[in-house]
């Protein structure tokens, strides 16, 4: 870029008083034909002042919302650029690698641009965010492996085909910087003391002090702020390198994070990023995943921006060096490069899930009065931590349940959360604080069962056996009656279901509409939620289960389903 050049065709003047946005900034971007630039009106994202966390620090704080560009995320600036510089080149299609954001936003842009697209991604990526790129037409491609493995194949049928290699590579660099230069008009040109900005591959955080230099040797701005990367603790090559004083990256060869859009070990712009920290007297650190979700927590709640896990790290640095007293009365902009519906299940995973009720006033009325309310909605307990490893007596699971969820509990409650600890105890499963919470919400989703039982299920067995149907028996109680069923099925529920039907014959009326299961936390002996919804004459009615046996866990489910049409 010749800088000298293009202050001779800028007018000073103009740039100070206009209002930001992307193309307003065309004269510094590597692009031949302004006329042909491929927008979907990226940029000019809300600069938005602290309202709780800035004041209870003492900190004049901003947070530059990226969330507002077209598809969620800052990516979108680089795409605008990227895709344009593709159209000038004439290439037949593109390649990118991607954790998510990026697939979401180069698939819109390669849309706008009329260019196939073509998406590596690492298989563990959100459906959340592929679901946007299969909506903008982008071809995607799970890959076996890391981010890092996800790259080397795009960059590789890049070259091979002939196709335009997308990503965080030089020429995106040139349409991130915009953020740069929108906020410096959206503060008056002052410059903040601090910019905390996410770092996956690097490429933002070269992108900002590019911007800043280019500013600087146009004579808008006469210093750079202090530019501080933040990594999660589990994927943090740069904040690794940093602490050593290094100028290279060391990769990180094993990523753990629920952080997945800065989960990088290798980035590609590493070196840029520490050269920027180095360069502007910043510093790089890495947080934890509960110092990450605690943050996104207390953006959402406190100042109603809910934004990725990713980018909360700007806000987690924020807010531990700020009880320090690093940034008292000085001027820092937080980064928050994407927005919390790109990956909800971050906040999904520690929310403690909202009760069920019936719908009668006086079900809401016994949890408002009881002070339910009041609680906890989220919990960062670690989830692994063995609380039970025998059966507690009731005033000592009362105690517990106040001291992790901060709620009053009815004494019926309680009983039906002891019940089921003891029902995980017997299949030989501890306790953990993830398994209290699966119970306690349980309890919370199913209103409690009809004084009288249409259906109980005294015992069963289920035999499967590879290449064949699997067979089950039930021994049931309809009405107080026994009654005995066996069937096959094309799985062990659909054969205990079978079985179900078999022995309630013409006294057990039911249809099954709906079944799903679904694992919390990781591990063969995780807790399994079964929900399962029956209709009879009609009615609908929805039953779950929680159970270390998912097919104990569907028996529950059927039962409080069935027994359900009682209070419909």
């Amino acid at each position: 870029m010749n800088l000298d050049e293009i202050k001779s065709k800028i007018n000073e003047e103009y740039f100070h008083k206009s209002p930001p946005f992307v193309s307003k900034y065309l004269p510094l971007m590597p692009i031949r034909d302004h006329e042909k630039f491929i927008s979907l009106k990226e940029g000019s994202t809300p600069l938005i002042k602290s309202k709780v966390i800035g004041p209870e620090l003492g900190i004049d704080l901003h947070f530059k919302l990226e969330s507002q560009n077209p598809t969620g995320s800052f990516k979108d600036r680089g795409s605008a650029v990227e895709l344009t510089k593709a159209k000038e080149l004439g290439v037949k299609a593109i390649t990118v690698a991607s954790t998510g954001n990026m697939a979401a936003s180069c698939s819109c842009y390669a849309a706008a641009a009329q260019l196939p697209c073509f998406i590596f991604v690492p298989e563990d990526t959100p459906a959340s965010k592929i679901s946007q790129s299969i909506a903008y037409g982008g071809r995607i491609v799970k890959i076996k492996g890391t981010y890092n493995d996800a790259a080397i194949m795009a960059r590789s049928v890049a070259e091979q085909l002939g196709f335009y290699l997308a990503g965080d590579y030089a020429y995106r660099v040139e349409g991130h910087k915009t953020a740069v230069f929108e906020l410096l008009d959206q503060m008056f040109f002052n410059v903040p003391d601090a910019i905390i900005v996410p770092v996956g591959c690097g490429t933002n955080m070269a992108a900002y002090a590019k911007g800043y230099r280019e500013y600087m040797e146009l004579g808008f701005v006469d210093h750079m702020p202090e530019l501080v990367a933040v990594q999660a603790s589990g994927a943090s090559p740069v904040v690794n390198s940093f602490n050593k004083n290094l100028k290279h990256i060391e990769p990180v060869t094993s990523v753990s994070t629920v952080a997945g859009a800065i989960g990088i070990g290798d980035p590609i712009d590493g070196v840029k990023a520490l050269d920027a920290v180095y360069s502007s007297g910043g510093f790089a650190a890495g947080f934890s995943d509960t110092e990450m979700l605690e943050a996104q927590y207390r953006l959402s709640k406190e100042e109603g921006l809910f934004v990725e896990a990713s980018c909360a790290a700007s806000v987690a640095c924020l807010i531990k060096d700020g009880k320090n007293g690093k940034y008292a009365g000085k001027k820092v902009v937080c980064v928050l490069t994407g927005g919390g519906l790109k990956d909800p299940t971050t906040i999904l995973k520690i929310a403690i899930k909202p009760p069920t009720i019936y719908p009668e006033v006086d079900s809401f009325l016994s949890l408002y009065e009881a002070k339910f309310f009041e609680g906890k909605t989220v919990s960062f307990t670690e989830k692994d931590k063995v609380l039970f490893e025998k059966e507690p007596d009731l005033p000592t699971l009362k105690k517990t349940l106040l001291e992790h969820f901060e709620t009053s509990w009815d004494e019926e409650s309680i009983k039906r959360i002891k019940k089921m600890i003891a029902g995980f105890l017997v299949k030989g499963k501890p306790v953990t604080f993830s398994d209290l919470q699966d119970a306690a919400q349980d309890v919370l989703e199913t209103p409690e069962s009809p004084k009288k039982e249409v259906l109980k299920v005294k015992d069963y067995e289920v035999i499967t056996i590879k290449d064949k149907k699997p067979t089950a028996k039930v021994k049931i109680l309809v009405n107080g009656k026994e009654f005995n069923g066996s069937a096959e099925g094309v799985g062990p529920v659909d054969a205990l279901i079978n079985a179900l039907r078999d022995g309630g014959g013409d006294n057990l009326e039911f249809s099954l509409m709906d079944y799903r299961v679904d694992i919390r936390n990781r591990g063969t002996n995780a807790v399994v939620f079964a929900e399962l919804k029956l209709k009879q004459k009609g009615v609908t009615s929805l039953g779950t289960g929680t159970s270390p046996d998912i097919i104990q866990a569907s028996i529950e489910a059927f039962e409080q389903a069935y027994n359900g049409f009682l209070k419909v």
